[in-house]
């Protein structure tokens, strides 16, 4: 029963690694090795250094200041301020390990589990020290993009130039060509190359209406996830160097190529290496698809940390943390006797705004969240009279809150019109 079972998921193994590549990485970072190997012979010894020696000697938690180009050339790719939001949402997740979907783990693969604890910030001030949202916009006359040339990354190819590398981790957002998601340069690349590059489709946290069908596995995320791991130093589980090559982490096994999603997800496989190895599926830095990349493993976190505290040092030694202001107070709700809607006026702010609004026996009735957003209105709806707290959560921290009064009899507060009703489904 036991070689059933090994020859089964052998056969699921091999008939997912014919599936073709969504990761340029290997490919892009090859020609750069191989011209200056001893550069990096001396990267993977700082990291290994690093990990028999000081290791997890940080203090707190670290911020990574990113940046965002998005490069379009139709309506759909220029992708709202919201999508981008919603992208690091999804970074801060994986890299702390608050996604909940690591529930599908078994207590084994539980054990396994790392956390970086690295944030992940829009930048609040561009290279001339200029305020900005950290995200940037280029109309292109290029259809598409690839890994050859990296023409996304500079002006004078209809990209747009990096900004310094030692300062921010740079995201270019571009329609890549022939289904390649993403690619990233590992430590020891030009400088002015130096972040990673997503596909405009999958790039969020979610199918959207401009989704291609074929894309929806990985659409929600994580391919973003996939190669910050990259950019950390981190290999894809069958290692760089081909087949069955080293990735430098135990607990995953060797693989002959990548799990994807057509393998459903098991917890492990067997690989068709020579000795054959059990293999960790779940984790970021295969092809397993969205709904199966959820988590870390330890090594990969130790690694990732030790490449950051050597090769990509400068991003932590430079950054500027931003100034707290808590203007929330400024904030206007009205009417606070109401027929139903309500008016919000909000202070600037930057990040994730949560309103959550409770009844008197302090259940949630209606909550949303907003990303910048200065202006909001909601209704919450017909026959609901009674008082009601509404609560601010600006980046997971109370801000604000403020009673209500509900009265279908108010002279104040408009009815439902039709309008909120097409409000309400999209929120």
């Amino acid at each position: 029963m036991k070689n059933l079972l090994i020859i089964f998921f052998t056969l699921i193994s091999v008939q997912c690694y014919t599936q073709i590549s969504i990761c340029g990485t290997d490919e892009y970072n090859k020609p750069l090795i191989e011209n200056n190997p001893k550069q990096y012979e001396s990267i993977e010894r700082a990291i290994q250094n690093y990990m028999s020696g000081a290791r997890f000697k940080t203090t707190g938690k670290i911020i990574i200041p990113v940046v965002f180009h998005i490069i379009w050339q139709d309506d759909n790719e220029n992708l709202a301020d919201s999508v981008i939001h919603h992208q690091v949402e999804v970074l801060n997740e994986a890299f702390n390990v608050t996604n909940s979907d690591t529930s599908i783990l078994t207590d084994t693969l539980k054990k396994w589990v790392g956390k970086f604890e690295i944030s992940f910030e829009l930048a609040y001030l561009d290279p001339e020290g200029n305020p900005t949202t950290g995200i940037t916009r280029r109309k292109t006359q290029a259809p598409h993009f690839s890994y050859w040339g990296n023409y996304m990354k500079f002006d004078s190819t209809n990209g747009t130039d990096a900004w310094p590398t030692d300062k921010y981790l740079n995201f270019w957002v571009c329609d890549l060509y022939g289904g390649l998601l993403g690619y990233a340069q590992f430590p020891g690349g030009p400088s002015e190359t130096d972040g990673l590059v997503l596909d405009w489709q999958i790039t969020g946290n979610q199918i959207y209406p401009w989704t291609y069908p074929n894309l929806e596995s990985f659409a929600g995320g994580r391919v973003a996830v996939h190669e910050v791991g990259h950019w950390l130093n981190l290999f894809h589980p069958w290692g760089n160097n081909g087949p069955c090559s080293e990735d430098h982490i135990p607990e995953t096994g060797k693989q002959a190529g990548p799990v994807y999603p057509s393998a459903q997800c098991p917890d492990t496989l067997i690989s068709d290496c020579d000795p054959p190895e059990r293999v960790f599926v779940k984790h970021y830095m295969d092809y397993c698809g969205n709904e199966c990349m959820v988590c870390f493993t330890k090594n990969q976190v130790e690694r990732g940390i030790a490449s950051l505290m050597t090769n990509r040092l400068s991003i932590i030694e430079n950054y500027i943390p931003k100034p707290i202001v808590n203007t929330f107070d400024e904030t206007k709700i009205n009417p606070t006797l109401t027929k139903g809607r309500l008016y919000f006026e909000f202070p600037e702010y930057e990040g994730r705004l949560d309103i959550e609004i409770y009844d008197i026996m302090g259940r949630v009735v209606w909550s949303t969240n907003l990303w910048g957003e200065r202006y909001y209105q909601l209704f919450l709806g017909k026959n609901v009279n009674g008082t009601y707290i509404i609560q601010l959560i600006h980046n997971k921290k109370g801000v604000f809150n403020k009673k209500i009064v509900v009265n279908s009899s108010s002279p104040f507060g408009a009815n439902l019109k039709e309008e909120d009703i097409y409000l309400n489904k999209n929120n």
